[in-house]
């Protein structure tokens, strides 16, 4: 883990953001287990750097996800972004909101990073690849999600289509309401009695 505690740390050095953020977090951990891999990374903050091991004993905070609930939190906005995933957060709550905002201050710019082994020209033609790769991805997502469920509302009838699921349920709500007039006036009727 020495690899990814030193990059860390030397992203964290970069920012100054990142190294008051760090100073507040002082004395406090956070925990991620990934489940289904059976790994745990804690990170620690000490003073002026990250320590990074497995010891989640005492953790001031815990994340528990899938990797894939991890992929989707890497562009969430803090810990808000656990409630749209299975993750479970555990513990202080502000403590995993400032990890999450450290660990975004010491993402590393890939196409720098990149730069450095290729230079800026490749490196630039490299990132756009990869952000029309990731632009192509969500559109074919997309078509997907939309073909699918055009296909289980009118080609297979599996799932009704909006517009029936609609007036099912403003049917299921004139029923209700006209079971609960029927309920009133017999309630008015048996008191008349």
């Amino acid at each position: 883990m020495t690899l990814i505690e030193r990059e860390i740390n030397r992203h964290i050095g970069e920012s100054t953001a990142a190294r008051e953020l760090l100073a507040r977090l002082s004395g406090t951990s956070f925990a991620v287990h990934v489940e289904g891999l059976s790994l745990t990374v804690v990170l620690h903050a000490d003073g002026e750097v990250v320590r990074v091991d497995g010891d989640a004993t005492a953790a001031t905070a815990t994340l528990r996800a899938t990797p894939l609930d991890l992929l989707r939190l890497v562009n969430a906005e803090g810990v808000s972004g656990v409630k749209r995933t299975h993750a479970e957060l555990k513990g202080d709550l502000q403590v995993a909101e400032r990890y999450a905002q450290l660990l975004k201050l010491a993402r590393p710019d890939l196409e720098a990073e990149i730069a450095k082994w290729l230079g800026d020209v490749p490196a630039h033609a490299l990132g756009e690849a990869m952000r029309g790769v990731g632009s192509w991805l969500a559109r074919a997502g997309a078509a997907l999600r939309m073909n699918t469920a055009e296909y289980l509302q009118e080609e297979s009838r599996a799932m009704p289509a909006p517009l029936e699921a609609h007036a099912f349920y403003g049917d299921v709500e004139r029923l209700r309401d006209d079971v609960e007039r029927a309920a009133a006036r017999l309630a008015r009727l048996e008191r008349k009695r």
